[in-house]
């Protein structure tokens, strides 16, 4: 792509910065950063899951920890429509929030204008960064794939098969430049959020390609956020963490189960295909400007101690991940990749 045109683009369509809110978090010298994350709340109507209770705790969590801003990595809802009673909330928080695209954000809508409005996302559009003083912050959109023909589209642009059970997930061109330019351009350590992360059939699918921008391009220590997955791991490769950020509300189960009380499964037809977890596990994760990184989890429960294997489903993914209710704590520090 043409590089004065990838900026020009940039700038009308995907924000290549992120103002208001995020400018007056910023303060010039700040040594550390704290945030917290969440991913897959899975809003529906009815609410079976809980999932407004599960977000109010998850932002009084925020408020008490003084966190600088709140994000989560997509899969917030099932239906933008009908979803104010967390998009609300999120929304008008008093710390500022963010979103990242889910696959399942766009199950309900025709475009992606309309999931962009409902996450006030119209400035800056589905893929955007932001700085809290010299930390930077890259929030990516991978819920594209490619047809048959080689057409590259957008899950807001297809069928509801391919929306909903898509067997790929990519980053295209003009992300990939994106996160070039705003790790080179980086005057501190980055965090990336995306729904998609590097893992199997459902995960990015050009990743070695990702990777290889990734590391051609950071100066500083980084991290990547992924949700979707809902599992818990954390890697460090190349100055690198990879952080696989757990559901905050479920474990997908493919077979399907009547585990629960017949009222619940009332709720929403899709429950005999979920586990609750009985808090909404997330993390409060802080970064510092010299590299140290801390992610303060928390444990969770399966809901009435039902699991996965006592409904006839796997406990473990094909990566041989546990199911487990809770997000990982740790504590690390990285360095510059030239001074590794």
């Amino acid at each position: 792509m043409d590089r004065r045109k990838f900026l020009k683009n940039a700038a009308a369509i995907a924000g290549a910065s992120v103002s208001g809110s995020a400018m007056a978090a910023s303060v010039s010298g700040k040594k550390s950063v704290k945030f917290s994350v969440f991913s897959d709340l899975h809003f529906r109507e009815g609410d079976y899951n809980w999932a407004t209770k599960r977000l109010a705790q998850i932002l009084e969590r925020a408020k008490r920890n003084n966190v600088d801003f709140v994000i989560h990595c997509g899969d917030f809802c099932h239906n933008v429509k009908t979803a104010s009673p967390v998009l609300e909330p999120f929304n008008s928080f008093e710390i500022p929030t963010y979103h990242v695209m889910g696959n399942h954000d766009f199950e309900a809508t025709k475009t992606l204008e309309e999931v962009c409005s409902a996450y006030m996302m119209s400035k800056t559009g589905n893929f955007y960064s932001f700085d809290v003083s010299d930390f930077r912050f890259i929030v990516l959109d991978t819920n594209y794939f490619r047809r048959k023909n080689g057409e590259l589209m957008h899950y807001a642009s297809s069928s509801a098969y391919e929306k909903c059970h898509q067997k790929e997930a990519l980053l295209p061109p003009e992300q990939l430049e994106f996160l070039r330019q705003k790790l080179l351009t980086a005057k501190g350590p980055c965090v990336v959020f995306s729904h998609h992360g590097f893992k199997y059939t459902s995960g990015i699918i050009n990743a070695s390609e990702v990777l290889s921008v990734l590391f051609a391009s950071q100066r500083f220590p980084a991290m990547w956020i992924n949700g979707h997955h809902h599992r818990n791991s954390l890697k460090l490769i190349n100055q690198t963490a990879f952080f696989n950020l757990n559901s905050t509300t479920s474990e997908w189960v493919p077979n399907p189960h009547s585990a629960y009380p017949e009222e619940i499964m009332k709720k929403c037809p899709v429950s005999k295909h979920e586990l609750l977890f009985d808090k909404p596990v997330h993390a409060i994760v802080s970064v510092t400007i010299d590299g140290e990184f801390d992610i303060d989890g928390m444990q969770g429960g399966m809901f009435m101690g039902i699991t996965p294997e006592m409904t006839g489903n796997k406990s473990h993914d094909s990566e041989g991940l546990p199911c487990d209710a809770s997000v990982l704590s740790s504590h690390f520090k990285l360095y510059a990749p030239k001074a590794s």
